[in-house]
């Protein structure tokens, strides 16, 4: 076999051991025992960098070496003869990879043990292949594609942070939930942002989160911590990353407080300023004592895009809550007003309603938001609100304002005054109505009671100075002398005066008829006997019966004191009354009885007295007077309708 045919023309085969020899990769072969037969010179070079002596192996047990072996590599040793006894005992072939790692590099290999029969005997060709390259790139692309897993969780938790922190407008929950993110996306054992002194932050200026490592230490002194790295950023404003030993330069900086404890060697730090979108720093996000290793350049870049999260969120937080509270506040001036406000479409159905336009209406807030404002308009006043809404919404009237009745849920009226300011968007179309309305009905009725009131003014002046005519002329036809008239016309006129003053005090225009008869008989009060003495329900009488019965009742007070029981000193008047029902009205029933007075005879002529009980209280009034001299005393009996409507409307 070592030798060639000439004959054949077959060039001689190379010995096995040259053949060997040839192999780049480390070979050897073992016997059925495991004992090394032979070797190549790739097998010697590695025995010789593995162990550092020239050893070719060649007779020792193989097997046994690999079972004695001890260490980190005793596991691969082992795993080693056991593929290869297999190999030897029948099975094809056995592939490991390993280690072996000598005092100045690492390297890996690959052992592929295959199964040799020959002459009835069997053989395993042990071979090593150095795979070092192949395991370094292994480990570079491992760890680039663990870093852009890591990577690509952290966006996932940056992206989530972002969505809950947006929905927050509470500085404080931001503040805290960013400081705790930051540690957990980073991997540090201790994260805190310190923030400036500003009203809407939280109480406690500065945040913190701590992992297991530093949970049992003191809350005040893991805040105080820090405190110099945080200066010296806002200072600096811009990022710091030092490590462990980079820090041990800047003394100042070395601020850890953990109470009574000593105080550990300062870890690594990484801190980046927040910085407002309008400019300006709002703290500091800080990170100290990484998990695994020093900080990054990857980890400034987390920590710089979550400063800027928080700045963004944390300016929408402030902005938001003071909408949110000028909204409340508006919304609170809007429902505590005292006038009524609404918004209104374009259609005029409401939008939103105000507590005093419920009040106004008397509907509940569902249900003037189930009308709009014409199904409330009073029948007369529709037409002349609809034109001008419709001019509003058209944009012809950015504003209008009308007096109007409006129908309320009782069905009773009311009058309002309404202004609407039309809301326009950008493009000029029309979005929303906002309708200021007060309720002027009170304002409405006085005016029209003012109106009633000069109207009867007129009527009453009139009246008086027909009345004064009236009583100067029948005065003088009942007068024999100037000065006998002065004394009568002025009684009376004083006696019409009182009236006037008791109608004008009254806003129904009406005078109490015993306040009428106690201004006559007044002066005739006597503390030592009764002069006089009423007697009666509560009666107010209109102007119109009140102005002719209190003349009436001057007249007989006045001959009374002339002629009759208030003449004397102990005679006395008693006038009664009471309230009748007659047909379709009441009657006043007054009788007027003198006692203790002079002998009473029927008068040889007929005075004013008479003239105005007997001719103008029948004329004005309607009543009905009858005298009667009875030689006791004077008795005038006086029946009189009851005026019900008033010339001033009751309201």
């Amino acid at each position: 076999m070592n030798r060639t045919s000439k004959r054949n023309g077959f060039v001689a085969v190379p010995p096995a051991e040259h053949v060997l020899d040839a192999l780049a990769g480390p070979v050897a072969v073992l016997d059925h025992s495991g004992t090394i037969i032979a070797v190549n010179l790739a097998w010697r070079d590695f025995g010789r960098a593995s162990s550092g002596e020239d050893v070719q192996h060649v007779g020792t047990n193989y097997l046994d070496i690999c079972d004695r072996a001890v260490g980190v590599e005793a596991a691969c040793a082992k795993a080693a003869a056991t593929g290869i006894r297999s190999v030897l005992a029948g099975q094809s072939a056995f592939s490991l990879e390993y280690p072996c790692h000598s005092p100045t590099q690492k390297r890996w290999f690959q052992l592929r043990a295959s199964r040799l029969d020959y002459d009835a005997h069997t053989y395993a060709i042990v071979a090593h292949h150095d795979i070092t390259d192949r395991i370094l790139v292994e480990q570079e692309r491992q760890g680039l594609l663990a870093k852009a897993h890591r990577y690509q969780e952290q966006l996932k938790a940056l992206s989530a942070v972002s969505t809950r922190i947006a929905a927050t407008d509470a500085p404080e929950a931001i503040f805290h939930e960013i400081t705790e993110q930051a540690r957990l996306i980073i991997g540090a054992h201790w994260a805190a942002t310190h923030t400036l002194p500003y009203a809407l932050w939280p109480s406690d200026p500065v945040v913190v989160s701590v992992s297991d490592k530093y949970r049992g230490h003191p809350a005040p002194f893991l805040a105080q911590s820090g405190a110099g790295i945080y200066s010296h950023v806002v200072q600096l404003g811009r990022p710091l990353r030092l490590t462990e030993a980079e820090l041990g330069a800047y003394p100042e900086l070395q601020d850890m407080h953990f109470g009574d404890a000593a105080s550990p060697a300062m870890p690594g730090v990484l801190a980046v300023p927040i910085t407002g979108p309008q400019g300006g720093t709002l703290g500091v996000l800080m990170l100290l004592d990484k998990q695994n290793g020093e900080f990054t350049a990857d980890d400034e870049s987390i920590l710089v895009q979550l400063a800027q999260i928080v700045s963004v969120s944390v300016e929408s937080a402030v902005q938001t809550r003071a909408e949110r509270e000028s909204r409340e506040r508006l919304w609170a001036t809007h429902e505590h007003a005292g006038v009524g406000i609404a918004e209104t479409n374009a259609s005029g159905q409401f939008l939103t309603v105000n507590r005093g336009l419920l009040a106004i209406t008397g509907y509940s807030r569902g249900e003037l938001l189930n009308l709009s404002l014409f199904d409330l308009v009073h029948p007369d006043d529709s037409d002349t609100e609809r034109a001008l809404y419709d001019r509003q919404v058209a944009g012809e009237l950015k504003t209008y304002s009308l007096e109007k009745r409006s129908i309320r849920k009782d069905g009773s009226s009311v009058w309002l005054n309404v202004s609407s300011t039309a809301v326009f968007d950008e493009q000029g179309g029309f979005r929303y109505s906002v309708r200021v309305i007060q309720d002027i009905d009170e304002r409405k009725r006085f005016e029209q009671r003012q109106t009633l009131l000069v109207r009867e003014l007129h009527h009453r002046v009139r009246n008086t100075l027909a009345v004064v005519q009236a009583l100067a002329g029948a005065t003088a036809r009942t007068t024999t002398s100037t000065r006998e008239f002065n004394r009568s016309f002025s009684s009376r006129i004083a006696a019409l005066a009182k009236t006037q003053t008791l109608l004008t005090e009254d806003y129904w225009q009406t005078a109490p008829l015993r306040e009428m008869l106690q201004c006559e008989l007044q002066p005739f009060w006597g503390k030592q006997h009764e002069r006089f003495r009423l007697e009666g329900p509560d009666v107010s009488l209109s102007a119109d019966l009140a102005v002719p019965l209190s003349m009436a009742f001057h007249e007989l007070t006045a001959n009374a004191a002339q002629y009759g029981a208030l003449s004397v000193r102990k005679g006395c008047v008693t006038v009664q009354w009471e309230l009748v029902a007659a047909k379709d009205q009441r009657e006043l029933h007054l009788t007027w009885v003198e006692q203790n007075g002079p002998p009473v005879g029927k008068p040889e002529r007929s005075g004013f007295g008479s003239f105005l009980l007997e001719r103008i209280l029948p004329a004005q009034c309607q009543a009905r007077a009858h005298l009667s001299f009875d030689p006791t005393g004077l008795q005038c009996e006086i029946n009189v309708p009851l005026i019900s409507h008033r010339l001033v409307p009751e309201y």
